[in-house]
């Protein structure tokens, strides 16, 4: 059932809208919802409806790339990574929004992340292990 939203509903309302909309899968109306209610003065409710549109994004996101073109969800993780990194500026012990992020960064890592794991050594490189005295790996 779609319910109408009065201009005049309270943000508490318009909440509760978006969270319904979420759960019945219409995330494009809860996403818009969640923006109008970040809007308002209660900056409690509005980290949460940031904190919400964000895991919208992500899970659109996780959605998308699951289907025949798996790079489609991009866009919408990077949109989850800005909201979750605003959510963490202003509330750094959000540990809800720290594991979410981490999850979106494994889904689509920051270009300036680069796996250095699986870059060969340099050559003429010293090996620090090797090198140390009085240090031992172990071995007899």
């Amino acid at each position: 059932t779609i319910i109408s939203i009065k201009d005049d509903l309270p943000l508490e309302g318009v909440f509760a809208q978006a969270f319904v909309s979420a759960q019945n899968g219409d995330r494009e109306r809860a996403i818009a919802l969640y923006k109008r209610v970040e809007s308002g003065p209660n900056q409690i409710l509005a980290q949460a409806a940031k904190y919400n549109r964000a895991n919208g994004y992500l899970s659109k996101s996780l959605e998308l790339s699951a289907g025949e073109n798996p790079n489609s969800g991009i866009p919408l993780a990077e949109l989850a990574k800005d909201s979750y990194r605003a959510i963490l500026r202003a509330e750094p012990g959000y540990w809800d929004a720290k594991y979410n992020l981490e999850r979106t960064l494994r889904l689509a890592p920051d270009p300036d992340e680069s796996n250095d794991a699986d870059l060969p050594p340099p050559q003429q490189s010293e090996r620090a292990p090797t090198t140390m005295r009085g240090f031992t790996l172990g071995l007899p």
